[in-house]
């Protein structure tokens, strides 16, 4: 029976219907799967990456982009996974495009590794640290505990005998990982100096010396240093040099008539002393270690007396001078091998304030027998935190907010003269240095800046814990980080890991 031109058409019509719902359910389930997919491998990574050394202010942004992009897609996904045959392939080329949009726009991170157990009495606070080894050191007045660096366990502690208390400590350590403590009774000078073996915790002798009045339980910096195989202990009568593997006295120099001793530091070839001469100026001079023999003295410019005085830097010479005077000197100075003056870095120039210690105005409030130096020399570079008022801006009101930038300003000490400007996302909390580059921690961030050039050359977001105070940061491997807290009887942990 011969068709009608009519039913050809309408069974046209009714085939190309067909074929229409037939792709349309097929772009469906693919741009389902596809689009779905996306999001949901997406959002999984932004909230896996962090647990996974992933990081970056991007990771906010991505997972905003998840949550608003399942919301018209997440039909259509769950349309493709009841149609496994086309969905399933599609939702697995989705999961490859949002792992790989992941991949490139999120950041490194670091992640606590391991936290100490908080502090007790709630009242304590750390001196000083050291690293050794494997091993970090954080020294409290109480008690000296160090920490194995691979996973926080304690390796051991030692206890200042009777009722003393820390009250200085080396900067440095020595040959075989010795390291020098001062400690004494409440409000007696600090008079007893103990070489601590840091492997395992062992005393290795005890000596004294004729030391200031102390005033209850603080504690100084810089009364003993530690100069290769050599240790050099400061009284009020000069200073005095002992074998640091057994104590025995090896020389003793004497402070110029007049002069009262200030601090003592040690590099690899020389020892510095600092002395208060009168109400007048201060005097640094370098020693040969193996003798005491002087080699370089200079009359620092401080007529009317020093405030604060710290030796940056034994070799090149370096030192913070900060004047009792208001117009008095307030610089690093550095010096050649002759005394002559070389530099003079203002630390409140016309552009920055320089945080030479960190902590700022309450520097000397925190790591009181081994404090924080931000301001670090690499080579010939003076390379400290730069402050402008304005940097930090908190805000008021029903949604209250932070805003804030930091910065690393290198300085030559051949001149004085400004090399080059880092900028960083807040203020500097941790200053390491690693071979020719420099280290910064701010709150959120840990970034390394190539000492050189001051180009940044890396950049890890701090996923867990923030330090909002100074820290002792030092490094535990390739891009692993032992960070030692002042206070960690609150949020922050005494010591952690991080990797």
């Amino acid at each position: 029976m011969a068709e009608w031109p009519e039913d050809s058409v309408v069974r046209a019509r009714m085939e190309w219907r067909a074929r229409f719902v037939m792709h349309r359910e097929a772009w469906m389930v693919v741009s389902g799967g596809v689009l779905g997919a996306v999001f949901a491998s997406m959002g999984l990574a932004v909230l896996l990456g962090p647990a996974n050394g992933f990081g970056g202010d991007s990771l906010g942004y991505m997972g905003a982009i998840s949550i608003l992009g399942l919301l018209p897609c997440g039909a259509g996904f769950v349309w493709a996974l009841i149609h496994p045959r086309r969905g399933l392939p599609a939702a697995a080329v989705g999961t490859v495009l949002g792992l790989a949009i992941f991949l490139c726009f999120a950041g490194d991170g670091l992640n606590d590794s391991w936290k100490a157990p908080p502090d007790h009495p709630a009242t304590v606070r750390a001196v000083g640290s050291w690293t050794s080894g494997d091993l970090v050191v954080r020294v409290r007045p109480d008690q000296v505990v160090a920490y194995r660096s691979g996973g926080g366990s304690v390796a051991w502690r030692w206890t200042p005998p009777g009722e003393d208390s820390v009250c200085t400590m080396s900067r440095g350590i020595g040959a075989g990982g010795v390291g020098l403590v001062g400690h004494s009774p409440h409000g007696k000078p600090c008079s007893a100096v103990t070489a601590l073996n840091l492997a395992d915790g062992k005393e290795s002798w005890t000596d004294t010396v004729e030391a200031p009045a102390r005033d209850g339980d603080s504690a100084d910096s810089d009364l003993v240093a530690v100069v290769g195989t050599r240790a050099v202990l400061q009284g009020t009568d000069g200073w005095r040099a002992v074998r640091l593997a057994d104590g025995r006295e090896l020389w003793r120099s004497a402070p110029d008539a007049g002069c009262t001793p200030l601090e003592v530091a040690g590099g690899e070839q020389d020892v510095v002393t600092a002395a208060q001469c009168g109400d007048g100026a201060a005097v640094l001079r370098s020693l040969a270690p193996g003798d005491g023999t002087g080699r370089t003295r200079v009359d620092l410019p401080v007529d009317g007396g020093v405030k604060n005085l710290m030796v940056v830097s034994v070799e090149p010479l370096a030192v913070w001078v900060d004047a009792q005077a208001d117009r008095g000197t307030h610089a690093v100075l550095s010096y050649d091998r002759s005394g002559k003056q070389r530099a003079s870095i203002p630390v409140s120039g016309d552009e920055y304030d320089l945080d030479v210690m960190l902590g700022g105005v309450h520097a000397f409030d925190e790591f009181t027998a081994r404090p924080l130096f931000g301001g670090v020399v690499v080579g010939d570079l003076f390379i400290v935190p730069g402050e402008k008022p304005g940097d930090v801006g908190i805000s008021g009101g029903t949604h209250p907010g932070r805003t804030a930038t930091g910065r690393l300003v290198a300085y030559s000490l051949a001149d004085g003269g400004k090399r080059w400007t880092a900028g960083l996302d807040d203020q500097v909390t941790g200053v390491l240095v690693d071979g020719g580059s420099v280290w910064a921690m701010t709150r959120d961030k840990l970034t390394r800046v190539d000492a050189a050039t001051g180009r940044r050359s890396r950049e890890l977001d701090v996923n867990d814990t923030a330090s909002l105070y100074p820290v002792d940061l030092t490094m535990a491997g390739r891009e692993r980080f032992t960070v030692v807290a002042e206070d960690g009887t609150g949020d922050e942990p005494p010591v952690r890991g991080m990797s």
